[in-house]
């Protein structure tokens, strides 16, 4: 049996998704990074970047779930067989990048004391800086891998919707499924 559109449930975890993933890759790249670790707006900032990663982690694994176990439409070809090739691969890798930042971040916060600096209010002043912690480096180049990952999947879509014309914009959206 085939269908012409994505599990509306997956519809919605994909769009919600990728508003959250850009704004934790906006807050991190653009927000918190320039911002001295000495800076006492750093911790609210962090706060917020940390329980947006948390949900991602755990609205990601329910995108998985319903992922596997749903049908969903085929794949729409470019006419480009490199493109057709890699596809799979890229959206499986958008996948997996998202879980290595949820992570490694997991993982620096952890290492740092960050929860009880963050949310148990200890008192206790930030590290001078997150670079001497080893998951520190794989959130930099996963969330650089990321952004490229993501800004390839957006001219696909645009590419798919404007140039070649298919439609594909209705498989990622709310609708009936036939």
């Amino acid at each position: 049996m085939s269908v012409n559109r994505y599990h509306g449930v997956l519809v919605a975890l994909h769009w919600l998704l990728g508003l959250m993933i850009l704004v934790g890759l906006f807050m991190g790249t653009f927000a918190l990074e320039p911002v001295p670790n000495s800076d006492p707006a750093k911790v609210d900032g962090l706060r917020g970047h940390m329980i947006n990663g948390m949900l991602i982690g755990g609205l990601m694994i329910l995108r998985l779930i319903v992922r596997v176990r749903t049908l969903h439409p085929p794949a729409a070809p470019t006419g480009m067989a490199w493109a057709d090739a890699i596809a799979p691969w890229t959206h499986w890798a958008l996948y997996a990048l998202v879980f290595v930042m949820v992570a490694s971040g997991f993982a620096m916060s952890l290492m740092a004391g960050l929860p009880g600096i963050v949310f148990g209010g200890n008192g206790q002043p930030l590290p001078e800086t997150f670079d001497v912690f080893w998951p520190r480096a794989i959130h930099g180049i996963a969330a650089k891998l990321l952004i490229a990952l993501v800004v390839l999947h957006v001219a696909a879509a645009l590419y798919h919707q404007f140039v070649k014309g298919d439609g594909l914009f209705r498989r990622m959206w709310f609708g009936r499924r036939v």
